[in-house]
């Protein structure tokens, strides 16, 4: 998946990681020493508990990059993501009036960042736009759970649309009922409350495959195409839909094939990461850092690296990345601290079929305390993208496991 990379100095990250809640990251990119040397005795940390919980607490409100689209597999079941997005001014536009404006043609422009599961592939995606009942709200959180219901008589688009690898934006034009929705004259405020907002989904009469958008791209707007009245020049006026406009996405999961749905699964023998508010990895290595703190009282970690072995049953496409947190609950947590020193990696090894994650100030800090109370494995891209793994479990042939290096 296609993501922006960490250019930004040091103290830009921990600025950012002070702050760090459920925003999607792919913290650790180009972080990582090319190579690295250690000497010291080694070690290998055997995870005592490892469960799958359900990550249905995800906050998706305002992100940069959402999804749309419906996806099915035979363990996962089905899966289905949504948008609800205002329909905003451009920035720093006070107010807006269409009075002497007549309104040609209004069209929807979608920014694509890549498709699932298949990126070389022309989909037939069938898509719907709805205006909303209500109003999305600027003030308001929302989780992946939060609906808005729509207008029934407010379908503003209902065809399908080929999407091609070569396309960079997908153009809807919509229907002319949504005219008078924006021939208004009003302030911000105003317009947002009366205009109610968009209901943006790919509904189930095309192709099965999720969407992958780029809210962030100016491109990714609503146009209206008027001409003054008595003039035939043409004009065009943006409204926002991505960044400037509050919007947010909901995800629905049937886990009607081999997973339950339950909020925790045992994870002894395989664990899953899925995004969309699908699940988490939680892992506790306490039993062996409690032995090795009693034997290695004086222990220096030179370097200590979670490996994440995938399940040989996994899926060919697999997800970019995975990040720790070392407290996770509602939505929001705590990076563990080796993201403020950098040098985490987290990135997909696809030669070793793992994921790897350096945690060597993190060993060193439960080696300070005796205990580990456990910490979240989370898909670095678990808003806007629909690859899902699986991990082997501490009792797995080949197990998640954190190896150290260390001297004392």
């Amino acid at each position: 998946m296609k993501r922006l990379t960490l250019v930004l100095p040091l103290l830009l990250l921990l600025g950012c990681l002070c702050s760090c809640t459920e925003d999607e990251t792919q913290l650790g990119l180009n972080l990582v020493e090319e190579n690295p040397h250690f000497a010291g005795s080694t070690y290998t940390l055997t995870a005592n508990r490892a469960l799958s919980v359900r990550d249905d607490s995800l906050l998706t409100a305002n992100y940069s990059y959402g999804i749309i689209g419906n996806y099915h597999d035979a363990t996962f079941g089905h899966v289905s993501a949504t948008l609800f997005t205002q329909i905003a001014l451009p920035d720093n536009t006070g107010s807006v009036d269409f009075n002497q404006m007549v309104i040609d043609s209004v069209v929807m422009t979608l920014v694509k960042d890549h498709v699932f599961p298949d990126t070389n592939k022309t989909y037939h995606f069938h898509f719907e736009v709805m205006q909303l009942a209500e109003a999305v709200r600027s003030d308001s959180v929302y989780v992946c759970s939060d609906n808005i219901a729509v207008n029934p008589a407010a379908v503003f688009f209902d065809d399908e649309v080929a999407v091609t690898p070569a396309d960079d934006t997908i153009r809807l034009k919509m229907a002319s009922s949504i005219i008078p929705v924006l021939a208004q004259s009003a302030t911000a405020d105003e317009f947002a409350e009366a205009a109610k907002g968009l209901r943006i989904r790919l509904t189930d009469a095309g192709d099965e495959g999720m969407l992958s958008l780029n809210m962030n791209a100016t491109m990714t707007c609503l146009t209206v195409y008027y001409h003054l009245s008595g003039d035939e020049v043409s004009y065009e006026y943006p409204f926002l839909m991505g960044t400037g406009a509050a919007h947010f996405l909901h995800f629905s999961h049937t886990y009607d094939g081999t997973l339950s749905g339950a909020d925790s699964l045992d994870g002894s023998q395989r664990l899953y990461l899925e995004p969309l508010g699908g699940y988490n990895i939680y892992v506790v290595f306490d039993d062996a850092i409690r032995a090795f703190a009693e034997a290695h009282p004086n222990a220096v970690i030179h370097n200590a690296e979670l490996l994440l072995p995938i399940s040989a049953s996994a899926s060919a496409v697999k997800p970019s990345g995975i990040i720790a947190m070392s407290k996770y609950k509602a939505g929001v947590g705590s990076p563990i601290v080796d993201y403020y020193s950098g040098g985490v990696d987290g990135m997909l090894q696809s030669d070793a079929n793992q994921y790897r994650l350096r945690v060597t100030r993190h060993v060193q800090n439960l080696l300070r305390d005796k205990k580990d109370e456990g910490m979240t494995l989370l898909l670095d891209s678990r808003i806007s993208a629909a690859a899902r793994t699986f991990i082997n479990g501490p009792s797995a042939t080949d197990p998640i496991r954190i190896e150290i290096i260390y001297s004392e």
